[in-house]
């Protein structure tokens, strides 16, 4: 039996290497002749870099930033001479794991940082950027990004506005006297796994911002900041991006990305079959089944867009796809109805989630061996 693994990490809990090496392990277990080939897909979020790292020559380039507090930090990009491509990874200086649980509040944090860094490779010369969007601590709309390449946003008195998603609903107009020059010549691509709009019951504040340790209150406020920004931009840029899928994306921040940067969007899937060269793998070999896994599968993730290019990768190359879960809070049938051959759920119900997480190898190894026995 030939078998194609590419799964998406257990967030806070396994890898993506980590999950391959149990299933493996389960395998073992079987005393039957198997092979795995494993495949490192990203989601734009946290590992986004480790991803690029594993299928492309690159140098590590250090730089000064800020975290999404504003705080200095030491944060660094990869750069690939060949090409003369950046890899920026957003969750390294706007992530959501720079901060305590008391820290976090999206009404005061900022993609700057990020923007910082987005500069620091223009400046070099640098002329095309992939940013992995994904695991932010942000709520702005993408301006702390645009403020750090010199976009300034003013409030009705024309004085700059701190780039925060406190900030937004203040926004009465926009800047453009110190943006740098070299923008202009720089190719920028967004990595990402969401398709959710700017604004609205599915956009960045309401589905995301409780996570980044919004109240209700500032979910509300922080969604018609959001509303705030597109109707300054449409009428100074005479866009509408609010409604793009992905818009929402690291807090709207590919909005922001996209207005201000003339960003390209990239799916992770897409993005991953490329970097990897899957397309070659699976014309050159055949596969019985392919392995992909999530940590949970709700509606929220049901259509990450990781899962379903997974999916339509299997029904491309007629190969089912199995999928390994730790929690299942959907029905079978709903992944089913996707295109999945078949789920399984590993964890023990009769323990609580910490006992989960921490056992995931060994439940994933355990329930490998079951099923394919």
């Amino acid at each position: 039996m030939k078998l194609l693994l590419i799964p998406d990490k257990f967030e806070g809990s396994l890898t993506s290497e980590a999950f391959a090496d149990a299933f493996v392990s389960g395998m073992k277990k079987l005393g039957k002749p198997f092979s795995a080939q494993y495949i490192k897909a990203t989601d734009g979020g946290e590992g986004f870099l480790n991803t690029v790292a594993k299928y492309r020559p690159c140098i590590s380039v250090d730089v000064i930033s800020e975290n999404p507090k504003g705080e200095p930090i030491r944060s660094y990009y990869l750069y690939n001479k060949q090409s003369n491509s950046a890899y920026i990874e957003l969750a390294n200086t706007s992530g959501l794991q720079l901060l305590s649980y008391d820290e976090r509040n999206p009404m005061l944090t900022s993609t700057y940082g990020t923007g910082l860094q987005i500069k620091d490779a223009i400046e070099k010369g640098i002329k095309h950027i992939y940013i992995g969007l994904g695991a932010s601590a942000t709520n702005d709309g993408g301006i702390g990004i645009a403020s750090a390449l010199g976009y300034d946003f003013l409030d009705d008195k024309g004085e700059v506005l701190m780039p925060l998603g406190s900030s937004l609903q203040l926004i009465k107009s926009i800047d453009e006297s110190r943006v740098i020059a070299q923008l202009k010549d720089v190719d920028i691509f967004m990595v990402h796994d969401v398709a959710n709009p700017l604004f609205g019951k599915d956009g960045a504040a309401f589905v995301y911002a409780k996570y980044k340790g919004a109240s209700e209150n500032s979910i509300m406020e922080l969604n018609k900041g959001l509303i705030r920004l597109n109707k300054v931009v449409s009428e100074k840029y005479k866009v509408f991006y609010n409604d793009l899928p992905g818009a929402g994306a690291a807090g709207g921040a590919a909005f922001g990305l996209k207005t201000f940067l003339s960003a390209k969007g990239l799916g992770a899937m897409d993005f991953s079959v490329e970097l990897s060269g899957l397309k070659q793998l699976l014309n050159q070999e055949k596969f019985d089944y392919i392995i992909t896994g999530e940590g949970k599968i709700d509606e929220q993730n049901l259509n990450s867009k990781l899962l379903q290019g997974v999916i339509k990768l299997g029904k491309n190359y007629k190969i089912p796809v199995i999928t390994i879960c730790g929690a299942l809070q959907i029905s079978k049938d709903a992944l089913k109805s996707k295109g999945v051959f078949d789920v399984l759920e590993i964890q023990d119900t009769s323990k609580d989630l910490d006992y989960n997480m921490k056992n995931a190898a060994q439940l994933l190894s355990a329930k490998t061996a079951e099923y394919f026995i």
